[in-house]
């Protein structure tokens, strides 16, 4: 690829600094490609002649390419499509995004993409549907909704609203024309993005099991021996939590020891097998179970119902374990959100938790990975938080090594 000036003649012998025009040289699959960049540039929105080197390679060169690659002649007049988003707000598009796809294509978490979606329509929503495509108002709602949130929360919702226009500019007739997330437009930094490293210890992890079986209360409903049933689950199988929660008696080999993942109700959607210690603290919990039917639920009620959350017994617990008073407003209602930030202990890092153990347990990183049930070992990574107690260890180890091999003179 390249953009350059063809002088002719070739007096000024292209100089960079010369009044003549640039022009694209490239070559794709054997073919060579010349054109003007103004002739190309001119057609498809550009305003004025393109006289800048940078702006030529930036801007033009990458949607010069892309026309090639896509088998198209760069050459030709483009044609113009008409949009079917005439009078279409920004409500109105996010809404028939929803239905028509993330709820058509049975897409997981439809509810969190619509709550991400919410925030957008909420800023821009009575916006017309345009100007989507521009960077500017896109800026000025991650500008907005960034005040008192984490840039993670922010990088979510934008993802959100980029798979929505990406959606929208492939339809027919297309609902938009551009995406504003480029490299020049509006970007989504995940790389600053606070990494977690949440870790708990055994001290806390025993607070959290004891105060599973005190508090039982009505007013704090689903506490008891299924909370701590959970903790353990969540620990030994280090299984996301809706996993968890769909395990069934069936899905228990107790020959082999081991808990099938069915891949249907995996975030990745494979089949996996997460194997258990016989002897260790999980098998009470299983064979507690395992005297109900088949199609019980492991971590469901007492009763072996499924139970698809218990967000109110986990806040119960937590200020419980860490001796804040359980007092709520009403029945089952809200406790206090303060000293829940205070504590900042989320039920998901009880998987991190769990993985962060095998690691200082000596088993392999690609062994965690197969547990976990992650794709990119990458992810697993991310997972792993090591304590400064383990690194101590780990160096003293090491300096124990070095020790020993300069007594023996090596």
């Amino acid at each position: 690829m390249a953009v350059r000036k063809i002088c002719k003649p070739k007096g000024c012998r292209g100089s960079p600094r010369c009044d003549h025009p640039w022009w694209f040289d490239v070559m794709y699959a054997g073919t060579r490609w010349r054109m003007r960049v103004d002739e190309f540039a001119l057609v498809r929105g550009a305003t004025e002649p393109v006289t800048s080197k940078q702006t030529a390679e930036r801007v033009w060169e990458p949607k010069f390419l892309a026309e090639i690659m896509a088998g198209g002649d760069p050459r030709a007049k483009p044609v113009t499509v008409l949009k079917a988003s005439h009078g279409l707000t920004v409500a109105d598009f996010l809404d028939r995004y929803c239905t028509n796809y993330v709820e058509a294509e049975g897409l997981r978490d439809p509810v969190t993409i619509k709550g991400r979606l919410k925030a957008v329509k909420a800023v821009l929503g009575n916006e017309p549907v345009e100007v989507l495509e521009k960077p500017e108002p896109v800026q000025q709602f991650k500008a907005s909704y960034r005040q008192g949130r984490a840039i993670a929360t922010v990088n979510r919702a934008l993802s959100a609203l980029r798979g929505a226009i990406n959606w929208g500019r492939f339809q027919d007739p297309p609902l938009l024309m551009n995406s504003p997330f480029h490299r020049f437009g509006v970007t989504i930094r995940t790389k600053e993005e606070t990494k977690r490293d949440r870790r708990i210890a055994p001290a806390e992890e025993k607070a959290l099991l004891d105060a599973a079986l005190a508090v039982s209360s009505e007013a704090h409903v689903g506490t008891g021996v299924s909370m701590h049933d959970r903790i353990i689950g969540a620990l030994e199988t280090c299984c996301r939590q809706g996993e968890m929660l769909r395990i069934q008696n069936r899905h228990v080999d107790w020959d082999r020891h081991q808990i099938a993942i069915p891949g249907a109700r995996a975030k990745d959607s494979e089949n996996r097998r997460v194997p258990f210690d016989p002897h260790g603290r999980l098998a009470p919990v299983l064979r507690r179970c395992a005297k109900l039917k088949a199609s019980a639920f492991v971590f469901g009620n007492p009763e072996g119902e499924y139970q698809d959350s218990f967000k109110t017994a986990w806040e119960s617990l937590l200020l419980r374990a860490n001796g804040y008073p359980l007092i709520r407003a009403t029945m089952r209602g809200r406790v206090d959100r303060e000293k829940l930030r205070q504590i900042d202990l989320h039920w998901h890092d009880l998987r991190h938790e769990g993985a962060c153990r095998l690691l200082a347990d000596g088993v392999d990183i690609r062994t965690i990975q197969l547990k976990l049930g992650h794709a990119d070992i990458k992810q697993t990574q991310r997972y792993l938080n090591i304590t400064d107690e383990e690194l101590r260890k780990a160096m003293t180890g090491v300096w124990e090594r070095r020790r020993q091999l300069k007594a023996f003179g090596q």
